[in-house]
């Protein structure tokens, strides 16, 4: 499946938030979702673009769409169950 055909089950938009509230916010919504559903996250560049994407992929999620927009990053990001 190409990113282009991909669903996007939620979407959150964390621009002009601070990397860490940022986090916090997207972890939030992917807590109330079901594996495998897919969040488009809207985020400055900056620090939140340097630290959200390795944060998410370490509680073992999967970024599957990183790209550039008009005001800041589109992620699309596949919710995957925590391994405990």
């Amino acid at each position: 499946m190409t990113p282009s055909k991909l669903q996007v089950d939620q979407s959150l938009d964390v621009r002009g938030l601070d990397s860490p509230t940022s986090y916090h916010k997207a972890v939030e919504r992917l807590q109330g979702m079901a594996d495998n559903e897919v969040l488009e996250l809207s985020l400055d560049e900056g620090e939140s673009l340097r630290t959200l994407p390795f944060a998410l992929r370490a509680d073992g999620h999967e970024i599957v769409v990183s790209e550039p927009v008009q005001q800041g990053v589109r992620l699309l990001v596949r919710k995957r169950a925590r391994i405990q």
